[in-house]
């Protein structure tokens, strides 16, 4: 029998730690066909580093991480460039001193990209070893999957702080702006998910995502329309705003190892803007790292898909098939779902954005099916809060 090796890589989410868990899951499952499963600490750096941990073959030791967030083998944010990096020689060495012959990725779109480069350069170098992305992105911009485990927690996180918020801002008399700022490098979709605060007439009034170019003319518009009319308003806004050249509205002109333009904070630029030019009272909020670091709010509908994609990524694995675990919808109400696989190569560096038709026409918010997409990932049971404004007056 050969050994298995499974790294964390990338930003932690509040269940990355549960398919650690799954993976755990499955190796005990198929002792017959896996030796040894190793921990990678510190991502693929611990592999090139030499640095892997063995673990045991009690799954009662590990039941406490399916609810601890972070990344509890560690993580890195590293980039194999070409086949020719004098890394993957290092990586190759690990392998073989090992005898591993599978490899669980459990990561984000730059993770999918390392994935495919180490199957391919697998390949070239003729050693047979199986590899298989496990998805996790509190982004939810992986291509070919209907929702990434980490998306649901966040998502979770999000409404109830966006529920809360709108209950602290609806208090005084004389009102203000708040402009609550949410995650996501390319995509709008943990901006989008504060729609479902709206459930409970609690949600924002103006929602903007990147899918669509940000106009500032109509932004400052809107937000005094709506500020006339009630006497406040509540906006969420993506770190990621482009103007319709396509530029990033907060971009600081830098960028990180994987080539990714920095962004600063559009709140506080938006922030600003009103303040200057609507004269009105505006505070901003920038969520950061609170939307993926929040275990204890973690979705209890997040925490089992990420154990299954753990589990299945070795069932696929001993099977010999490569690629990405992927969740399929089967239904939305009842909500279910499948898993089958999807090649490394198609999620590999591609962003999957929400669709147009899931944007109102007026392009400050977002339509009733964004709503029932997110719906089933957040545990809504536990969402709701009594308000503490019931004797307020409403909407001029």
């Amino acid at each position: 029998m050969r050994n298995a090796i499974y790294f964390q890589s990338g930003g932690p989410t509040q269940v990355i730690n549960a398919s650690f868990y799954g993976v755990i899951k499955g190796y005990l499952k198929h002792q017959d066909e896996i030796g040894i499963l190793y921990g990678s600490r510190y991502g693929i750096e611990g592999i090139i580093n030499d640095d892997l941990v063995v673990i045991e073959k009690d799954i009662s030791i590990y039941e406490e991480i399916k609810k601890m967030n972070g990344a509890i083998l560690g993580s890195a944010r590293l980039k194999l460039k070409g086949l020719e990096d004098p890394k993957y020689a290092q990586i190759l060495e690990t392998f073989r001193k090992y005898d591993i012959g599978y490899v669980f990725v459990n990561g984000g779109n730059d993770s999918m990209d390392t994935a495919d480069k180490l199957n391919k350069y697998f390949e070239q170098a003729g050693y047979d070893c199986i590899v298989i992305g496990i998805p996790k992105t509190i982004d939810n911009d992986l291509v070919n999957i209907d929702h990434t485990p980490g998306y649901g927690s966040a998502s979770k996180y999000i409404v109830r702080t966006v529920m809360e918020v709108a209950l602290d801002l609806q208090v005084y008399s004389k009102g203000r702006v708040t402009l609550m700022e949410m995650m996501g490098r390319d995509s709008g979709w943990l901006t989008a998910c504060s729609a479902a605060a709206n459930l409970y007439n609690l949600g924002p009034d103006l929602i903007y995502l990147p899918e669509v170019p940000f106009d500032m003319k109509k932004f400052l518009k809107d937000v005094k329309e709506v500020y006339d009319r009630k006497g406040y308003a509540f906006v969420c806004v993506s770190e990621a705003l482009k103007n319709e050249k396509g530029e990033y509205v907060s971009s600081i002109g830098m960028v990180d190892v994987f080539g990714h333009q920095q962004l600063g904070s559009i709140g506080r630029f938006l922030e600003d803007v009103i303040n200057q030019q609507l004269h009105i009272k505006t505070r901003s909020i920038e969520l950061s790292l609170l939307q993926r670091a929040s275990s204890h709010i973690q979705s209890n509908v997040d925490r089992e898909e990420a154990i299954s994609v753990g589990e299945k990524a070795v069932d696929f694995g001993v099977n010999h098939e490569v690629g990405m675990v992927t969740i399929v919808r089967e239904s939305t109400t009842p909500y279910k779902v499948s898993y089958k696989l999807t090649p490394l190569k198609d999620v590999a560096n591609a962003i999957k954005t929400i669709p147009l038709e899931w944007i109102n026409e007026e392009r400050n918010g977002v339509t009733q099916e964004m709503i029932d997409y997110v719906r089933p990932l957040i545990d809504e049971s536990e969402i709701a809060i009594k308000s503490g404004n019931l004797f307020l007056k409403k909407e001029k």
